[in-house]
């Protein structure tokens, strides 16, 4: 917790320093959501607890997580929204370092859609595995959901995973959110009607910090 607690601090003072402009001092926010994304396989008492962090400010974004391509591996992320005219849209291109037990380079694209009461999202993932390339993967995450209400959305969740040397591994699942001031919770159920069940839990806490060019 005391290195989350320095990474923020780091990262304020380092982002506000960036936009230090007395003739244009306007006031932006830096976004960062910290939690864990647990998962649990059906048949297993075992839960996995993978921390993450992600965070925004402006157009740039930075994600760090840990179990996530690989277990024991950690990931440093970073990117950028483009094509902002293209409203509802965002889109942002990604790349980053996975390092651990799981060595590679990533190229990442998310991309998201809010229309009335539809939230659709997609993130496509490429990690190369630099040091043995056979384990290099493809990776699809697409969800839909569907608002009942500002805080409660529920909806479906599609997994492609394809490594280089395995089969396409292809899993769908439900999914429900909830978020409730500075908290969200995030849960899915995939392979709900077959065997090989699994589920994950994210837990997210959301902080807002308010900067301006006079760096405060």
């Amino acid at each position: 917790m005391k290195c989350i607690k320095l990474l923020i601090v780091f990262a304020s003072v380092a982002l506000n320093g960036t936009g230090q402009d007395s003739s244009t001092a306007k006031i932006k926010e830096l976004d960062i959501s910290i939690g864990t994304f647990n998962t649990k396989s059906d048949g297993s008492s075992k839960v996995n607890i993978n921390p993450a962090i992600s965070g925004s400010f402006g157009d740039y974004y930075f994600e760090n997580r840990y179990n996530y391509e690989a277990d024991n591996s950690a990931s440093i992320n970073v990117g950028k929204q483009i094509l902002k005219k293209l409203k509802p849209v965002e889109i942002v291109p990604i790349v980053g370092l996975v390092f651990g037990s799981f060595k590679a380079v990533t190229a990442e694209l998310q991309t998201s859609l809010v229309c009335r009461k539809w939230a659709l999202s997609t993130d496509n993932q490429f990690s190369f595995e630099y040091t043995k390339p056979g384990k290099s993967l493809y990776f699809n995450w697409t969800v839909a959901r569907f608002k009942i209400t500002n805080s409660f959305l529920i909806g479906i969740s599609t997994i492609l995973d394809k490594h280089v040397k395995r089969d396409i591994v292809f899993d769908k699942g439900l999914t429900a959110a909830l978020a409730f001031e500075e908290w969200g919770l995030r849960f899915y159920a995939f392979n709900y009607e077959k065997g090989k069940r699994y589920y994950w839990l994210s837990i997210r806490h959301n902080i807002r910090v308010k900067l301006n060019g006079n760096g405060k």
